[in-house]
């Protein structure tokens, strides 16, 4: 009798016994997954935003968070592994504990994590990380300063000058009232390379610093400018003489250098090479040969006239003049020439008074033969404006034969003014 033998290329070419393999292949995979599916994981969130909310009492009173609002947190959250998959950051909420913020301070706020949706299938299962927070609470205040640019650094070369001026004045910062309160000084610093001998222009940083000099921290800040222009305009220098000038001067009469004395002689000008060029002397407030006798005078503080465009680096804004006429003579004359100038055709004038009293100063020879016909007294009607009637005029006077003589004093000829 034969033995059947057990053959696996005949099973497998059996039809029935492979749908039977299929189906318990397939409810093998079906059972592992859904038994593994059952199984808890753990996954971590992070870069949650972490929430910060100030009661309506501190709002209403003003107060404001200025830093730590923008921090995020990250928690470990624990489920399914098939409902993981689809948690994210937005499915967890953080928020720090801010209901006892009530005046401006520094506060340590404590973390906690919920979850957005309270039915959802996870849970929390870590500390929040972190687990506080630092906030700064305060007013708010917003002040404008003067931008200093005496902290804008650099050289010029012998026989320049230069001067700093910047694209802002000033700026406008706002931020925590405590901390505004500390800034006393708000300088544009920049450092320019090299040895100058032309004009430059520079990005300079904006620095505050409190009345201690000690430098302040902008990250609590906000500043409508944080950096500014900063222009080095170079100019050449050069020296030039200070001269007097002088009105109503006699114009015989030499002012040689033992009569006058000027205090400061020279001053030293920056300005535009063009203009330097053209420029040897600067000038001197006019002192009116009227108000001078013969004497000694002082004029404590005359003003210097800078050409345009020029800065006086003396810093001498004027000068003391001392005139010396104490060598001439003076004498006192009637004079009985008596003329109308500067009237208008329409009109005629009638002299009323017949002589008039004036002391004339200059060199002793001149004055000794000055005789009271050399003399004319000329009254001025030029501004006189269509006045008639009697008045009062300003007289100037015409000396003769005396080049070097002058009027000494202020005077006015009484006339009658009338239409022709």
């Amino acid at each position: 009798m034969k033995k059947n033998k057990f053959s696996l290329n005949k099973l497998m070419q059996n039809n029935k016994f492979i749908f039977v393999l299929a189906i318990l292949i397939s409810f093998s995979i079906w059972l592992y997954s859904g038994l593994g599916a059952t199984n808890d994981t753990n996954v971590t969130l992070s870069n949650i935003p972490i929430q910060i909310e100030l009661t309506d009492e501190a709002r209403d009173n003003g107060l404001q968070i200025f830093s730590g609002s923008e921090q995020t947190a990250s928690v470990t959250v624990t489920g399914n592994r098939a409902v993981l998959g689809a948690v994210n950051e937005s499915d967890v909420t953080v928020t720090a504990a801010a209901n006892t913020i009530n005046s401006p301070n520094t506060y340590d706020l404590a973390v906690s994590a919920s979850k957005t949706n309270p039915s959802a299938n996870f849970q929390i299962t870590s500390a929040v990380v972190p687990s506080s927070i630092r906030v700064v609470v305060d007013y708010f205040r917003e002040s404008t300063y003067q931008i200093q640019d005496n902290h804008i650094v650099y050289k010029v070369a012998d026989g320049y000058y230069g001067v700093t001026s910047l694209s802002s004045k000033a700026v406008v910062i706002s931020g925590p009232q405590t901390e505004i309160s500390k800034i006393d000084k708000v300088y544009a610093v920049a450092e320019i390379n090299g040895t100058l001998t032309e004009s430059v222009e520079t990005d300079a940083e904006l620095v505050l610093y409190d009345k201690n000099n000690n430098k302040l921290s902008t990250e609590l800040f906000t500043m409508d400018v944080k950096t500014v222009k900063a222009t080095v305009t170079v100019l050449p220098e050069k020296t030039v003489e200070v001269k007097p000038t002088f009105v109503n001067i006699p114009d015989g009469l030499e002012i040689t250098d033992d009569m006058i004395s000027i205090e400061p002689s020279t001053i030293l000008l920056a300005g535009p090479a063009e203009v330097l060029n053209e420029t040897t002397s600067v000038n001197l407030e006019a002192i009116d040969f009227s108000t001078m006798k013969a004497e000694k005078k002082t004029f404590p503080s005359l003003g210097i006239d800078i050409p345009t465009d020029c800065k006086n680096l003396s810093n001498s804004t004027s000068a003391k003049v001392t005139l010396d006429l104490s060598g001439l003579s003076s004498k006192s004359f009637t004079v009985e020439k008596l003329s109308v100038d500067g009237l208008s055709k329409e009109y005629k004038a009638e002299v009323t008074q017949k002589s008039i009293s004036v002391t004339i100063v200059g060199p002793k020879n001149e004055i000794d033969s000055l005789t009271s016909s050399d003399i004319t007294a000329v009254i001025d009607t030029s501004n006189s404006k269509g006045i008639t009637g009697s008045v009062q005029m300003p007289v100037t006077f015409k000396i003769n034969g005396a080049k070097s003589c002058w009027a000494y004093g202020d005077y006015k000829a009484n006339l009658t003014i009338s239409e022709k």
